[in-house]
């Protein structure tokens, strides 16, 4: 399911997932790339039978790759290439130590 809305997205994001639901700050509306990400995020809630969250808050590995793999598939609906600043947002907002190049090269290898 999908809100938009701009409760309970976090201060400085535009989309959030929690569980099954996605929540849209409204004026991304029309961001179809920002709805595939959120998807991802969904999916991979899925696929971990529900303990994404933990290991999302837990496993800073898996956060770096859950993120590349929602940026890899927001890329793909956007005009220009948009992988520098999904690296450069990956890099400053997710609490991760790593290094730009370092997520550059993992958004654009092969999937």
């Amino acid at each position: 399911m999908i809100f938009y809305t701009n409760r309970p997205v976090p201060s400085g994001a535009a989309a959030c997932a929690r569980g099954p639901f996605i929540f849209i700050r409204p004026k991304y509306r029309g961001d179809v790339g920002l709805l595939e990400h959120e998807r991802v995020h969904v999916k991979q809630c899925y696929r971990t039978l529900g303990i994404h969250a933990f290991l999302y808050l837990l496993s800073k590995r898996y956060r770096l790759n859950a993120e590349v793999e929602a940026y890899r598939a927001q890329a793909r609906y956007y005009a220009d290439d948009r992988r520098p600043l999904f690296a450069r947002f990956i890099c400053d907002k997710y609490g991760l130590s790593v290094s730009y190049a370092e997520v550059l090269a993992a958004l654009r290898a092969p999937a």
